[in-house]
């Protein structure tokens, strides 16, 4: 199931076309390679990924101040069968100039590692690869999770070192045990982990799975965020993607 926020607009909203073309401008600004779908709706790489960009919501916050709410929805015919989608909460001096952040931002992040999960070769993210026993058909079952890049925000730096520096396996491995069920399965999974400490030490969490809320790792994520030692406002935030392991040309 998904489900989007309602839109609320302080203006004329951005038409389909136009949300596909602020897309494609920045996509091909970073150097990926794409082009507009035939339907105008949506932009296509060359690897098989369509990313179509939905408006959620567009409003001023303060004068020359904006704030928009995006989802892209995701989706490759051979790689994984359902759609996923992630939210891109952004602001700028325009409507548009925050629409172009959020796009920007999710593309240094989620699309890199969903690149690198459309081939064999890992180009962007490190990996951690698992094993499971043979099933039915006597064949060892083999899964990867790729770890994609790291945002890291730090208010100011901390007094005393953490015990184990951040690193890009920390936010999936302080959480794996809820996510034992999808490892074990052969579904493909692109993961959103979050997690966030303030001055006073209250701690903030979020994941989703495929888009959808995930709240079994919550719990998880902000006993991560209390273990870190006191740096003010800190978060620290990466998408992830579990799949099956591929060799060769295989899937």
């Amino acid at each position: 199931m998904k489900w989007y926020l309602p839109c609320v607009r302080a203006m004329a909203p951005p038409t389909s076309s136009s949300l596909q073309r602020s897309l494609l401008k920045t996509l091909r600004a970073l150097d990926i390679d794409c082009h507009a779908s035939a339907d105008k709706a949506a932009v296509e790489l060359l690897n098989g990924l369509r990313l179509e960009p939905i408006l959620m919501a567009s409003e001023s916050i303060a004068r020359g101040r904006f704030r928009s709410s995006t989802v892209i929805e995701i989706r490759h015919a051979q790689r994984f069968e359902n759609v996923l989608f992630e939210y891109q909460h952004s602001t700028g001096k325009t409507s548009q100039s925050s629409i172009t952040a959020g796009f920007r931002s999710w593309a240094q992040m989620d699309l890199l590692t969903l690149l690198d999960a459309c081939q064999d070769e890992l180009e962007y993210c490190s990996a951690l690869e698992m094993s499971y026993p043979a099933r039915d058909n006597g064949v060892e079952f083999k899964r990867q999770v790729l770890l994609g890049p790291m945002a890291h925000y730090q208010e100011h730096p901390a007094a005393t070192l953490e015990e184990h520096e951040f690193c890009p396996c920390c936010l999936f491995t302080k959480s794996m045990n809820a996510f034992s069920e999808l490892l074990t399965c052969r579904g493909f999974f692109g993961i959103r982990l979050y997690a966030s400490r303030d001055g006073t030490g209250h701690c903030e969490a979020d994941c989703r799975v495929n888009g959808n809320d995930f709240q079994a790792a919550l719990p998880l994520l902000r006993a991560y965020a209390a273990s870190w030692p006191d740096a003010g406002m800190e978060y620290r935030k990466q998408y992830v993607v579990i799949r099956n392991l591929y060799k060769s040309s295989t899937r």
